[in-house]
């Protein structure tokens, strides 16, 4: 019977189908962290364009999954996508900056308080290794090396602080975090600072004062935003709006 697929045929054109659908949604999963990746190395700058045409002949995926995968860039905050024109990295404005930073001082302040009361040994034996590495950091030739230890306190306290919600919030924080991140790894006073601010952070958990815990994750992240916006931005930020930050 010509043109009829027989079971055993079908089983075989549903493999395949299968096969192909799961290859290409692994490649799609694969391109996303590839080229997230060259942004967090600065391969790829903020303000820099993706071209797609460029995008599948390097990937060798179709216009439409380089699409797809473009489009979940943007959603995570990574991409920005002009209206007929493309997709560029994102830059974050001045304003955007502001309100990542208040956003995280009010999550994570509460993460810190959260953390002091419901921390066990295994949290505290891992924040007083991350301060033991932190105080062997160069931060001058080594940047990245801090600021992957301090986001690795920040996700710890997060973890210990045991809300669905407040590390729901932060995950969708982290891709924005982590452009505020390619900006300060920039200036080592500022990393030195932060590096400072966490070893206070760490005794006060480990102390388990939640006031000063709280208090000390706060501080921290208001004067790394003022930090990097009178260095980044000089001149921009008013008397009021310092008070805020």
């Amino acid at each position: 019977m010509d043109g009829v697929l027989l079971p055993s045929s079908m089983k075989y054109l549903t493999f395949i189908i299968h096969s192909v659908y799961n290859m290409i949604t692994v490649n799609k999963h694969d391109i996303y962290d590839d080229i997230k990746q060259q942004i967090i190395q600065e391969k790829l700058l903020p303000g820099q364009w993706l071209v797609e045409r460029d995008l599948c002949g390097k990937y060798g995926l179709s216009r439409t999954p380089i699409r797809e995968i473009l489009w979940k860039l943007c959603a995570d905050g990574l991409l920005y996508q002009e209206s007929n024109r493309g997709f560029t990295v994102r830059r974050l404005s001045l304003e955007q900056i502001l309100e990542v930073f208040q956003m995280r001082e009010a999550v994570e302040g509460m993460a810190a308080r959260l953390a002091c009361s419901k921390g066990d040994g295994t949290f505290h034996s891992t924040i007083r290794e991350i301060k033991s590495k932190l105080e062997k950091v160069n931060i001058d030739r080594d940047a990245t090396g801090g600021i992957q230890l301090g986001r690795r306190l920040h996700n710890a306290i997060i973890e210990t602080a045991g809300n669905v919600l407040m590390s729901e919030t932060c995950e969708r924080l982290n891709n924005l975090t982590i452009l505020t991140s390619l900006i300060t790894r920039k200036s080592p006073p500022i990393e030195k600072a932060s590096r400072d601010a966490h070893a206070r952070i760490i005794d006060s958990l480990l102390e388990q004062d939640d006031v000063r815990s709280e208090q000390a994750m706060r501080d921290h992240l208001r004067e790394t935003c003022r930090n990097l916006v009178e260095q980044f931005y000089p001149g921009m930020l008013n008397g009021s709006l310092r008070k805020e930050t």
